[in-house]
This record gives C-alpha cells, structure tokens and sequence, in this order.
C-alpha cells in the first residue's frame, strides 16, 4: 500500500440532536500516520469538562447581645444593629430582647456584600476588611466601646460568629464602661478615678472580679451579692440550686466529673407551681431568687457543677 496514498474519509458517528458529537462539525481530515488525528481530537472535544456556574455562597451570621453601659441587655424595642462597609454595603437588624438565651440580635451577611473583590471566596468577611457597627436607639446613633469575639469562623459560610457590643464611653479603655465604674466609685466611698476601677480586680473581696461582675450583673461593692450557686439538696435524687438571676441574662447549668470536660444539664424551676419542664436554659425577664432542679444521667456521676451567665 501506498504509505501517501489517502485513506477514505471515516463516516461521521451516529450522534442525537443534543449530544456533544452532534455539534462537532465534521471537515476533510489531514492525515499523519494511519490517520487516527480525527478521531482523537473528536475525543478530547467530546470529554471537554462543562463550564458550571456556582450560586453564591451561604449566609455568614452574627449575633450576641448589645449592651448599655451598665452592662444590662438593650431592651428598647426600636433599637437596630447596623453592619456598615467602605464599599457602601448596609445591612441591619433588629435588637430582639430575649431572642435567645444570651442573644438579642442576629444579622445574615451575604458573602456577596462586597465586603472583598471576590463575591465567592470563602472569606468575604473577614477582621482585616473595613467595616463597623453601631446601634440606632430612639433616632440617636451609639457606636459600641467594646467588642468581644471569637474570630476563629468570621467570614466563612454558612457560619456563625458571635458578637458582644457593649454601648456607652469608656474613657481608660479597659473595657469596664464609666458609667458603671463612677456608680461604684460612688458605692465604694468616692475619692476614686475611673483609673482605679481595674477589671481584673475585685472591689468587694467575693472572689469575683470587677469585669465578671459587670457580666453577671451583680454588684460589685456587695460580698453577699455575689454570682454564686448554692447546692440545697436532693428532690428524688435530682440536685436543687438556688442563685440570682438577673433580668436580661440568660443561664445555662454544666456538670463535670473531672473539671477538665464539662457537660450541658437540663434544668427545671422548682420554685413554680406546679414544677416547671425540662430546659436547657433560663432567659430572666426581671430579678429573682431562682430555685431548679437537675436532670443527672444516672450513667454520669457528676460531682462538679457550675453556673453560666450571658
């Protein structure tokens, strides 16, 4: 045979309308060899990868409890959370009081906000990019003092970040609002600055510092106003505490055999009538002496116990 001689040209394959194939148009071949060029560039068009669009990626959401600069929860039922960007982006929210335990707002930022160039990366929100909050009280404007934060997850979807603002001016920066340190300056006796009120110190010697009584709203001039849980006993083996709620925070109860892994306790009030169900939390509407009562697995010989406050 021939080696130059042409080969006849291959019947195109039998192709559906729709198929790949049938979209491939079909020209003279150009033969090298035993002319198999056609066939694999018939291939590689066919197994060319599709070209996908990819709708935005989830929500990223923040939420916490804003607070006034006595440390109390926002209560007013028109205060709105403002999330602002440098490149014009505003999302708000409303300030629900109670919305759940510890939280009283809740914002969904899109990752196409425009807080980076790319709308799709997974890091839309990020620390290092430009944007601030603040909160709309009544028509007046109040930008937060003090912020806390994990920002171990910020910006990746479908993700939450917790967000504490704390509203109010704090002059030394030590994240113990003024308003609150002068009302203990004025409990403890007067003749103190701003300065002196440290929040790793503890004015009343109960064993709580300054800042964590801030938190917990209990006052801290009063040793016996302490956050403290009290064991009182048994009710058909289930533990009674007692302690101090505070209006506008919420309370959760953990168990630890080992004080290294703690564990979350369903709880009852004992002190309703009749006895209240089982909860995983306690929101307070106003301040009480609360008794409850735990639910201990039988299986989970817990002998520490302890009470969160947010």
């Amino acid at each position: 045979m021939n080696p130059t001689a042409p080969f006849p040209s291959p019947a195109p394959p039998h192709s559906q309308p729709g198929d790949n194939a049938s979209r491939i148009t079909h020209h003279p071949p150009h033969f090298i060899g035993h002319g198999l060029v056609p066939w694999l560039m018939l291939a590689a068009l066919a197994l060319a990868p599709a070209v996908l669009a990819f709708p935005p990626a989830p929500h990223h959401t923040l939420y916490g409890v804003v607070r006034n600069e006595m440390g109390e929860p926002i209560r007013a039922t028109d205060a709105v959370v403002v999330l602002e960007t440098v490149t014009g982006v505003r999302l708000k929210t409303a300030v629900v009081p109670l919305l759940a335990p510890g939280v009283n707002y809740r914002l969904k930022v899109p990752m196409d906000a425009g807080l980076t160039p790319d709308n799709y990366r997974p890091t839309a929100l990020r620390p290092s990019v430009s944007f601030r909050m603040k909160v709309l009280i009544g028509g007046a404007t109040y930008l937060p003092i003090e912020t806390s934060a994990n920002y171990a997850n910020l910006g990746k979807p479908a993700q939450t970040t917790r967000l504490d603002l704390t509203l109010g001016e704090d002059s030394d920066n030590d994240g113990l609002p003024d308003a609150w340190e002068r009302a203990l300056m004025d409990m403890l006796g007067g003749g103190l600055a701003v300065t002196d009120i440290e929040p790793g110190a503890d004015a009343d010697g109960d064993g709580m510092s300054n800042l964590h009584e801030y938190l917990a709203g209990t006052y801290a001039f009063d040793p016996q106003d302490g956050f403290r849980l009290d064991i009182l006993g048994t009710n058909v083996e289930h533990p009674v505490f007692e302690f101090l709620a505070i209006r506008g925070r919420a309370y959760t109860l953990e168990g630890s055999a080992d004080l290294l892994t703690w564990e979350l306790l369903p709880f009852r009030i004992a002190s309703s009538n009749p006895v209240g169900s089982w909860r995983k939390s306690y929101s307070a509407s106003d301040v009480r002496v609360l008794r409850i009562e735990a639910d201990i697995p039988s299986a989970h010989p817990y002998q520490v116990f302890r009470l969160r406050a947010e």
